[in-house]
């Protein structure tokens, strides 16, 4: 007959401490799926097909947009980046 073996109390706290870390890490992918799903996150879609018509057309042109401007030597550092 085989002697029951039982379970240490370090071996109790090294899976509870394992149990813990897993859990953690399943709500932290479900946040991260929630907020993924809402409206306005996460990436957006190319339509291929419609990209590729405005390139043909002549009507994307090969200037930057609107919106850009060159960053500034104060943006540059407070990127960690050197200009």
């Amino acid at each position: 007959m085989h002697p029951i073996r039982h379970i240490h109390p370090r071996e109790l706290r090294f899976l509870g401490l394992l149990s813990l870390t897993l859990l953690l890490i399943a709500l932290q992918l479900a946040d991260g799926l929630r907020l993924a799903a809402l409206g306005g996150s996460g990436w957006r879609s190319v339509d291929r097909v419609a990209l590729e018509r405005r390139i043909d057309s002549g009507r994307l042109s090969d200037h930057e947009a609107d919106w850009y401007h060159p960053t500034t030597p104060q943006e540059s550092a407070a990127l960690g980046g050197t200009r």
